[in-house]
């Protein structure tokens, strides 16, 4: 039997990808860890191929290289994560695999996206401290200037950072020392943007293109607190004024026409208020993450599988036939409280009582996990099902910590 190489995919995807990818005569292997997975999400791994997680391309090429019965087996290459598709197209060239269309690497870069549609994003500017000194000519000189920082590959909000440059400050230094200071691996070898930042709300555009066609799916409308994603309601369309909303889809049609990108979803984020919206991150080539698959499967009476597997089929051009959907205005709301802690813990369990929404575990376990509003890796669990469900269930979880029982944190 064919398998399918996976490398990258979330907590709440992994329990639903093995049926996913088996109910189209596929077999997964999974670049993970399962050791980060709690309770009976383990139960995923069982009978499943796994191999260690990568995110490097050299150290995944070397793995492939020593396991020559392993290559053999893998038909295709994919992932969830839009940052590793120049890992997964890389991979794909060097043995040979089927895998998604190249322009999905490519989009993967903000630098690139921003230049393809520079009308529809912030002023921002790409920097590399490899390069040299550099200029920010939008800033406004003689004034505070607020920016965001943030590599030009990747997502979570890893090493986002909003910046207040004080009128009498030197924007390159100290642009420059939040970057060495960052806690990624060599900040100092990387390209990063600075964009304007942006006052609204953050919605983000779920949809996919397929044949030429672009199929919008919904809005989701989430709430943040500091660089946290916290919760996350969908379809929000009724939420956002039209206009914005027609701005938001135009931007989304600009981008998918200029790079030609086609078989493929796209989970297109915007900062937006009463008058417009502006992109901040593309997120071309995969699904939403986190409770997304889970909230488009109950909006649209879908199984969880049977989204994914179109998610995972359609770059690869493995689809038997095209999954319909019904119109969004008929789709029942959905909420999704991504929760965290106030205050910096180590989590030992969970403790639920029956309930009929759904629960993921997202720490790891025995790990120390940030507070809430640094990133989205302060994340404890998700609870997702339709809104009012949700919104009464919340109050039934306890995180058992270092520092005793706590409940969710998610405003």
């Amino acid at each position: 039997m064919d398998h399918i190489l996976i490398v990258g995919i979330n907590k709440v995807s992994i329990k639903y990808v093995c049926e996913a990818i088996r109910s189209a005569d596929f077999e997964p292997i999974l670049s993970v860890d399962p050791s980060g997975f709690h309770g009976a999400a383990k139960k995923v791994f069982e009978g499943v191929t796994c191999i260690p997680a990568f995110s490097d391309k050299v150290a995944l090429s070397a793995y492939l290289k020593s396991n020559p019965a392993l290559v053999g087996m893998i038909h295709s290459i994919t992932t969830f994560f839009d940052e590793l598709f120049p890992v997964v197209s890389a991979i794909a060239e060097e043995f040979g695999f089927n895998a998604p269309p190249e322009v999905f690497a490519r989009l993967s870069s903000k630098e690139f996206v921003g230049s393809l549609i520079p009308e529809h994003v912030p002023a921002e500017t790409c920097v590399s401290l490899a390069e040299g000194d550099f200029v920010i000519p939008w800033l406004k000189p003689g004034q505070p200037n607020d920016v965001v920082l943030k590599p030009s590959v990747g997502s979570g909000a890893v090493a986002t950072t909003l910046l207040s440059i004080a009128p009498d400050a030197d924007p390159d230094a100290v642009i420059r020392s939040t970057i060495l200071e960052s806690a990624i691996d060599d900040p100092q070898d990387i390209a990063w943007i600075v964009q304007a930042h942006c006052v609204g709300d953050l919605v983000s555009l779920e949809g996919f293109a397929q044949d030429g066609r672009v199929v919008f799916l919904g809005l989701s409308r989430r709430d943040r607190v500091g660089f946290t994603e916290v919760a996350n309601q969908f379809p929000a369309d009724a939420r956002i004024a039209l206009p914005v909303r027609s701005k938001i889809e135009t931007a989304v049609r600009d981008l998918i026409a200029r790079s030609a990108f086609d078989n493929g979803f796209f989970h297109c984020e915007f900062i937006a208020n009463d008058a417009t919206a502006y992109l901040i991150d593309a997120n071309m080539g995969r699904l939403g993450g986190a409770s997304i698959v889970e909230q488009i499967a109950l909006a649209y009476d879908l199984a969880p599988a049977t989204v994914l597997q179109h998610v995972a089929l359609l770059p690869l051009g493995l689809l038997d036939a095209p999954l319909q959907y019904k119109p969004v205005e008929s789709c029942r709301q959905t909420l999704s409280y991504w929760y965290c802690l106030d205050h910096e813990a180590i989590v030992r369990d969970w403790e639920l009582p029956p309930m009929a929404s759904i629960h993921t575990p997202i720490a790891n376990v025995g790990s120390v996990i940030q507070p809430i509003g640094t990133s989205d890796y302060a994340w404890i669990g998700m609870l997702t099902g339709y809104a009012d469900v949700v919104a009464r269930e919340i109050g039934l979880v306890r995180v058992l910590t270092d520092r005793g029982p706590r409940s969710p944190v998610f405003k």
